[in-house]
C-alpha cells in the first residue's frame, strides 16, 4: 500500500496544531508540526512533505518570509503551499498570492473547506508530478538515444583512425596520413559541436544566458556580424557547390548581445547550408519600420507541414529515420531561445521540396 501524504503544519498556537493534525490524520494523512518557521525549516532538512500549511504571523519568522525561504530550497520549491491566517483583508490575501502560494485559508477554519482544499492541492500536485516524471522519462530516452549515436559515430572516427596511424605508421603514405588526420579532425569537430550544444542548452535553461544578455547588450553594427558569418560559412557553401548570396545594410545598428546574435544568425545560416543539396542560400539584413530584419532563405529539402509545429522542440529532427543528420536536434531550440532572450521575433516558413525561409526581427534600440 502506498504511503499516505505527509503534511507539514506551521503555527505558533499549539491548540491549532493539535486540531489540524487530528482533522488531517482522521482523513488518513500523516502530519509534522512546528510552532515556529525556524523549526519548520529544520524539519525540511530531513523530510519532504507533500504539502505545507503555514500561519502568517509567527514569532522569529513570519509566514511570508518562511515561504520565500522554502522557495530557495531546490528540493522543496515544488511543494504546494497554503497560507493560514485570522486576517481576512484583501491586502494580505493579495500579498500571499503574489508570492506564489497555492491557496489562502482564514481562521476560524471550516473543517470541510480545509479537507477539500488539502485534497485538491494534493491531487493537482500528483497530476503535475506525474506529468513531469513522464516528460523527464521521455527526455532521458531522447538524450540517451542522441548520445549513443551522435557520440559513438565521431568517436569511432577518432579512435579507429588513430589506431591505424599508431599501429601501421611505417606503412601509411603521406596522402593516407592526411586523409586520416582530416577524418579524425572531422570527428573531433562533430563531437565538440555536440558538447557545445548540450552546454548551451543547459545555460539557457538555467537562466545563465539571460544574465549574460543583461550584461552584454549594446548597440552595434549588424553588417559586421553578417560579414563575419559570411567569411565563416562561405567555404562550407562552396564545398557543397552552393551559391551564397549576402546583402547587408551598412548603416543598420541593432540593440542586442553581439555574441548571442552572432550565434543565433549563425545557426540559421548553418541549417540553411546543411539542408540544401543544390541551388543557393540567401542572407539579407535590412531596416523595417522600427526594427531590423534578417532573412535566411534556402532552396533545400524544406520542412513537411506536419513537422513545422515541432521544429523548436529539444532533440527533434525532421525525417530522422530517412536521412543522415549530424547533431542532437538542439539547433532551432537554441536559436528560438536566443531570439527570445534578445527580444527578437523569429518565424520559420517552409515548403517541402522547395525550401525554407527564416525571418528574424531585431530591436534597434
Amino acid at each position: 500500500m502506498a504511503e499516505s501524504a505527509l503534511i507539514l503544519l506551521v503555527d505558533d498556537e499549539q491548540a491549532n496544531l493539535e486540531l489540524f493534525s487530528a482533522i488531517l490524520q482522521e482523513e488518513g494523512y500523516r502530519t509534522l508540526s512546528a510552532r515556529t518557521a525556524v523549526y519548520a525549516l529544520e524539519l525540511l532538512e530531513g523530510n519532504k512533505p507533500d504539502l505545507i500549511i503555514s500561519d502568517i504571523y509567527m514569532p522569529e519568522m513570519g509566514g511570508f518570509e518562511f515561504y520565500e525561504r522554502v522557495q530557495a530550497l531546490p528540493a522543496a520549491r515544488s511543494i504546494p503551499f497554503i497560507f493560514l491566517s485570522a486576517l481576512t483583508d484583501r491586502a494580505h490575501v493579495r500579498e500571499g498570492k503574489e508570492l506564489g502560494a497555492d491557496d489562502y485559508l482564514t481562521k476560524p477554519i471550516d473543517i470541510d473547506e480545509l479537507v477539500t482544499t488539502v485534497r485538491g492541492k494534493l491531487k493537482k500536485a500528483a497530476v503535475v508530478r506525474n506529468a513531469m516524471q513522464s516528460e523527464f522519462n521521455s527526455l532521458k530516452e531522447q538524450i540517451l538515444s542522441t548520445l549513443s549515436h551522435e557520440m559513438n559515430t565521431p568517436l569511432t572516427y577518432i579512435i579507429g583512425f588513430s589506431e591505424i596511424i599508431s599501429n601501421e605508421a611505417s606503412q601509411i603514405t603521406t596522402g593516407e596520413l592526411k586523409e586520416f588526420a582530416e577524418l579524425i579532425q572531422h570527428g573531433g569537430t562533430r563531437l565538440k559541436s555536440l558538447v557545445d550544444d548540450f552546454l548551451e542548452t543547459i545555460q539557457i535553461d538555467s537562466g545563465q544566458t539571460s544574465k549574460y544578455y543583461d550584461n552584454d547588450r549594446r548597440l552595434f553594427s549588424l553588417k559586421d556580424v553578417v560579414s563575419s558569418l559570411t567569411s565563416e560559412y562561405e567555404p562550407l557553401a562552396k564545398e557543397k557547390n552552393l551559391q551564397l548570396q549576402v546583402t547587408a545594410d551598412g548603416e543598420l545598428k541593432i540593440f542586442a548581445s553581439e555574441s548571442l546574435m552572432r550565434d543565433l544568425i549563425g545557426r540559421l545560416l548553418s541549417n540553411a547550408i546543411k539542408f540544401t543539396a543544390k541551388g543557393k542560400v540567401t542572407l539579407r539584413s535590412f531596416s523595417a519600420d522600427d526594427h531590423a530584419t534578417v532573412e535566411v532563405v534556402d532552396t533545400g529539402i524544406g520542412i513537411p507541414d506536419g513537422d513545422l509545429p515541432r521544429i523548436y522542440e529539444k532533440f527533434y529532427q525532421i525525417n530522422k529515420d530517412r536521412q543522415q543528420q549530424q547533431g542532437a536536434g538542439l539547433g532551432l531550440y537554441i536559436a528560438r531561445n536566443l531570439a527570445v532572450i534578445n527580444r527578437c521575433g523569429l518565424s520559420i516558413s517552409s515548403s517541402e521540396g522547395v525550401g525554407t525561409k527564416a525571418v528574424l526581427s531585431i530591436p534597434t534600440r
